[in-house]
This record gives structure tokens, C-alpha cells and sequence, in this order.
């Protein structure tokens, strides 16, 4: 069970998450509308659309590209699937380098917020709806607070922390939502998640854990900062009024360049956590002993 246990997160977790999605496209978005629809034309990220087919919950998409592009996550989480389920063949029951190759749930939770970051921000592009937007916050949160307890538990292996502060940080965050703007509580997450990471980096004297005989995870870490840095920079560009809001145009970077390389990023953390030697953090010294 073990060994297919990602496989398991991803397939359910697809089906979770896109079926009532389809059945809204299906039916129509009950809700009140977001209210970027009263902030200035083409308020929310872009996309045009119909202001009327917002209010009235019409059934369909209503940002087709903001919304499709974001199937990209199905392709990453699966990428993810099949090295943790490789990664776990391989080991049997022997003592995993890092807690990506462990069999632990922590692989899986991954698997799972690396697909939602992608499916959770179609519900909002879709609908256009004030709890879509919330819905796309969730994703959000999902990953940045995975990224600031998986680092904890490598700096201090008690797994009790990361169950218990992870799913309380992603609820505390969610009720923020909409008192406090979403690129601020990221920013939040992400400066958090660089402090642990740092810490890490000081405690073990590996600076983005490279060992002394190879870069590969130096090369992971500083890519996908450049891929998130990237996502960022077509993101602001595309925010309305800016240089790449082009509401009619086929090419939208929200979608076609903010999305994916999102997911990008997720994809090449999870390589750096699975090259990074730190077996220590397999041991649980929260755990009773036998």
C-alpha cells in the first residue's frame, strides 16, 4: 500500500477536486461575485469576460486560459508520483537519505498540494466567484505552508510540529484571505519558509545542502527561485493596466506563464529536497520508542 500510496493522493485527489469543478461548469456558480469585477475593467487578472455572466452564476468558464492552463498540475503531481513511488521501491524498508524518499505521509501531502496549487486556482478563473477566490487562496496557502513545516521538520525531526502546525498555519491563513491581501500573505510564507531554509543551511555548513561532491542541489534550489522569480515578474506584468494585460488576446501570461512556472517550482524543490542528504530528519524523536 505503501509503495503506491502517491499514485493514490493523486488519482483521488484529481477526481476530488475536478468532478464538483466540472459539475459547476455543468450547472452554473452559485455565490456572490468576486469583487474584482467593481475594481477597473478587466479587474480580475486580465481575462476578459462577460460582467453579467458573473453575476448571474451563467454555467461555463469564464477565463478560458487563465482556467485550463492550470491542468498543468495533473502532469507535475504525477512527475512527483512516479519518482516517490520509485524512490520507495528502491528503498523497501531500508533507511531513506531524506524524508522525499521515506515512506512517510510527507511525500504524499506533497503530491497533493503540488496538484492543487494548479486545480485549486481553476475554481476562481472559472467562476469568477468570492469563494473561488478564496478557494484559490487555499491552494496557495496548501504549498507556501508545506514549504515553511517540511523545512522545520528537517531542522528538528518531531514530526508533531509539522501535523499539527501545517494544517493550523493553511486554516489561519485561509480566514486572511480577504483581510489581507493574498500577495501578502504569501510573501509571508515564502520569507518564513527562506528563514528555515537558511537555518538549515547553517546547522549542517552545506549552503543549499551541496555535498562535496556535487552541486545538483545548489542548481535545483537556485532554479526554482528563478522560476518563481519569473512566475512573478509575468504575474505583476499581467495585473491589470500592465504592460501584458492584453483582456482579448489568445496569449495570456497569467495562465500561460505565471501558472506553470509555478509548477515548475514545485517541481524542482522536490528535486532538491530528494537530492539533499539529511537522514537524519527520517528519525522521529517525538515518537515513543519501543
Amino acid at each position: 500500500m505503501k509503495l503506491y500510496r502517491g499514485f493514490w493522493f493523486w488519482g483521488i485527489g484529481t477526481v476530488v477536486i475536478l468532478l464538483p469543478f466540472f459539475l459547476f461548469v455543468l450547472l452554473g456558480w452559485p455565490g456572490k461575485e468576486n469583487p474584482c469585477i467593481n475594481e477597473k475593467p478587466n479587474g480580475c487578472f486580465c481575462e476578459e469576460f462577460t460582467r453579467a455572466d458573473v453575476i448571474s452564476g451563467k454555467p461555463g468558464v469564464r477565463q478560458p486560459v487563465n482556467t485550463w492552463f492550470n491542468l498543468y498540475s495533473i502532469a507535475t503531481a504525477f512527475l512527483v508520483a512516479w519518482f516517490v513511488y520509485s524512490d520507495r521501491k528502491e528503498l523497501g524498508e531500508g533507511t531513506p537519505q531524506n524524508l522525499m524518499k521515506s515512506n512517510t505521509l510527507m511525500p504524499d501531502v506533497y503530491i497533493f498540494a503540488v496538484l492543487f496549487l494548479g486545480l485549486g486556482s481553476m475554481w476562481f478563473h472559472a467562476s469568477i466567484k468570492e469563494w473561488g477566490g478564496v478557494f484559490d487562496g487555499l491552494s496557495m496557502y496548501i504549498y507556501a505552508s508545506f514549504l515553511v513545516w517540511y523545512s522545520w521538520r528537517r531542522l528538528w525531526n518531531c514530526s508533531i510540529f509539522f501535523w499539527v502546525g501545517y494544517p493550523l498555519t493553511v486554516l489561519g491563513f485561509t480566514l486572511m484571505h480577504n483581510r489581507i491581501p493574498s500577495f501578502v500573505l504569501i510573501l509571508m510564507l515564502v520569507i518564513a519558509y527562506v528563514i528555515v531554509e537558511v537555518s538549515i543551511w547553517i546547522k549542517t555548513g552545506r549552503v543549499m545542502q551541496r555535498s562535496s561532491t556535487q552541486n545538483v542541489t545548489v542548481v535545483l534550489w537556485v532554479s526554482a527561485v528563478v522560476a518563481i522569480l519569473m512566475a512573478t515578474f509575468f504575474w505583476k506584468l499581467s495585473q491589470t493596466d500592465g504592460l501584458m494585460c492584453w483582456p482579448k488576446s489568445a496569449f495570456q501570461p497569467h495562465g500561460l506563464l505565471w501558472h506553470p512556472l509555478a509548477g515548475l517550482m514545485a517541481v524542482l524543490l522536490y528535486f532538491y529536497w530528494r537530492e539533499s542528504e539529511d537522514p537524519q530528519a527520517a528519525e522521529d524523536k517525538c515518537l515513543p520508542r519501543s
